[in-house]
């Protein structure tokens, strides 16, 4: 037979709650820290969200927080529109009003403009659907025109007048 005793004085016994008490408070620590980030994220999506409703453009917002940075990430994720060709100068803005509203930093926003692509359609290289997207249109114009290029000889005195 094997027997075990053990004998707790007031002073063990201190620090044995001591230690539970302080892993107690840590794992709220954990879970407030925790609840504040999702706050943070909520905020920050609910916020782009309603800034886009505003001008009528559909997007998908996903945010989240680099390990080890106090700054949030923003993926927008939106059909292709002429309107946002020069996201960068409205990344600026929509950081501001961000921060003003929610008071978190958001260091970069990314952009994603998925096309769908029908692999028929290509084929088949159907006209019939015109684009009604001016920046698709303005693309496919740009792209007719630098389709083919041409070779020609030309004089020394013009390479030197076009130079």
């Amino acid at each position: 037979m094997f027997t075990l005793t053990v004998s707790l004085d007031s002073f063990s016994l201190y620090i044995v709650a001591a230690d539970v008490l302080i892993l107690l408070a840590y794992i709220l620590y954990l879970f407030q820290k925790k609840r504040n980030l999702e706050k943070s994220i909520k905020s920050i999506t609910e916020f782009i969200t309603e800034y886009f409703m505003n001008t009528g453009a559909k997007v998908e917002i996903t945010c989240f927080k680099l390990e080890g940075h106090n700054r949030f990430v923003t993926l927008i994720e939106s059909e292709p529109l002429k309107r946002f060709r020069y996201s960068n100068i409205l990344e600026r803005n929509l950081i501001a009003h961000t921060f003003k509203v929610t008071g978190n930093v958001v260091e970069k926003i990314y952009w994603r403009f998925p096309v769908p692509i029908n692999k028929e359609a290509i084929a088949a290289e159907d006209k019939t659907n015109p684009v009604s997207d001016e920046y698709f249109l303005d693309v496919q114009s740009v792209v007719k025109i630098k389709s083919g290029y041409e070779v020609s000889d030309a004089s020394w005195n013009e390479f030197e007048i076009k130079n």
